[in-house]
């Protein structure tokens, strides 16, 4: 139960409860608030004077007496406490929330008129009264069928349109990019990704009537490829790149993805420079002549030359040799290259360049390990703030996980194998850190489902979260 002596203050919040309980056909029963303490109190919607009427106090007497004398001294390290305050917090507040644990201090004032205010309590006790709907303490599928567990089903915040399984492949397969925008707090990435996305767009449509690639992609030598760019591509073009920072499993590739699909579908070519050697990354990238070095016996295009007027995505940028280094800052002023061995004229070369890295560009350049105008060559810089950044709404991205039948087996018969999740489950994974981000919240979620499995149950149970 619930102890308030504030309940005029959240009667209307109380309400809402109600309503929404009862929607979502849970369990809520409103005695679960109550203004008189007793031995089932687990929480206590209290203001400042509750507790200093039990410290300083010895001969407070509620309306109930000396028993809730005895209960305030013996039991009030017990509880759970949510804390309500006239206007501002004051100093005395951080004495109550370091020696009880305090789950949230709100305003009284603003409660009576702040929508926010009042969401933010409404969201915690929500959660604090589905806390106490479900006390289980079994495991496994025995406490599944003996036990009532609070559960979600898998779309309650996302939910798929699609009846066939097919096309619900075909959108994780090609729009999985669909998790970056679920979260509230995203708002900002995607606005200034859109600007970019209208940039890249613009000038996409600028050089494609060119048909560059198409009137080169048959030919070989370098010389010839040259004499046909230099006298089709304008000086005057001047093409947008990108740079994208952030974490491991934070969805750098996808983003890319995201950009070019938007510009023009299954446009982006991939190119890691984890696996390959030093002394053949220039090459890789520029091309070479015939008999630039041992070896080479014949004009190679490279991976600029070969994608004219697509996107290159370069996977962790920050792995290129700083001489190598050099020739892309120069290559991202003019958008021309030398290639290994060739002396005629720089070749127009017009790519769409995104880089990515989960490096700290910032130390590697203090250090002189990735050069400064390299960074400040790229036209936009963006960052993909990782999964603890992106935790007020990360229901969203369970329930979009749960619904990917690549995670979750949907059978022919177009319903998943497991169906729920436990509102335990949701908040263990809530409470974690995520190191690996989206990516580990894939994985871990998968292995949560197969465990579901093994066990021959249809709910994700806390159990089967394994960090």
């Amino acid at each position: 139960m619930i102890y308030t002596n504030n309940y005029d203050l959240i009667s209307e919040i109380i309400e809402s409860l109600d309503k929404q309980f009862k929607y979502k056909k849970e369990k809520f029963e409103k005695d679960l608030f109550s203004d008189e303490l007793n031995e089932n109190i687990k929480y206590c919607i209290v203001d400042e004077t509750f507790f200093k009427k039990y410290k300083f106090n010895n001969d407070f007497e509620d309306k109930t007496g000396l028993k809730i004398k005895k209960i305030y001294k013996n039991n009030i390290s017990k509880y759970k406490f949510i804390l309500l305050v006239e206007e501002n917090l004051k100093d005395s507040i951080f004495d109550i929330m370091t020696e009880y644990e305090v789950l949230g201090v709100f305003r009284k004032k603003r409660l009576e008129f702040e929508l926010e205010e009042k969401g933010k309590l409404e969201k915690l006790l929500k959660e604090i009264i589905r806390d106490l709907n479900s006390k289980l303490s079994n495991e496994g599928r025995d406490s599944y069928f003996n036990k009532k567990y609070t559960f979600k089903d898998l779309d309650w915040k996302f939910k798929m349109d699609f009846k066939s399984i097919n096309k619900t492949k075909e959108f994780y397969s090609k729009k999985k990019y669909v998790s970056m925008f679920l979260d509230p707090s995203m708002r900002n990435f995607y606005n200034q990704l859109n600007s970019i996305i209208k940039d890249f767009k613009n000038s996409f449509n600028e050089i494609s009537f060119l048909n560059l690639k198409k009137d080169t992609e048959s030919i070989n030598s370098i010389n010839e490829i040259s004499e046909i760019l230099n006298k089709k591509f304008r000086e005057d073009f001047k093409l947008p790149s990108l740079l994208i920072e952030g974490e491991t499993g934070t969805g750098k590739s996808l983003l890319a993805s995201i950009i070019s699909d938007k510009v023009k579908e299954s446009s982006l070519y991939k190119f890691s420079l984890v696996n390959i050697s030093e002394n053949l990354i220039d090459s890789e990238i520029f091309g070479n002549a015939k008999g630039a070095f041992t070896g080479a016996d014949e004009d190679r295009k490279g991976r600029l030359l070969n994608n004219i007027g697509n996107f290159v995505f370069f996977d962790e940028i920050a792995e290129i040799p700083t001489k190598t280094q050099t020739k892309l800052l120069l290559y991202l002023d003019d958008y021309k290259i030398n290639p290994e061995g060739y002396d005629g004229k720089s070749i127009p070369v017009p790519t769409f360049v995104i880089g990515a890295t989960n490096r700290n560009l910032r130390d590697m350049m203090i250090n002189n390990d990735f050069r400064t105008d390299l960074y400040h060559r790229f036209k936009y810089k963006i960052r993909i703030p990782s999964l603890k950044e992106r935790k007020e709404d990360m229901r969203f991205l369970i329930s979009f996980i749960m619904q990917n039948p690549y995670i979750n087996d949907l059978g022919d018969n177009g319903f998943y194998k497991v169906n729920k999740i436990s509102m335990e489950a949701i908040k263990k994974l809530e409470n974690y850190e995520y190191p690996g981000n989206f990516r580990e919240l894939e994985y871990i979620i998968k292995f949560a489902v197969n465990r579901a499995i093994y066990n021959e149950i249809d709910i994700i149970l806390p159990e089967h979260i394994i960090f």
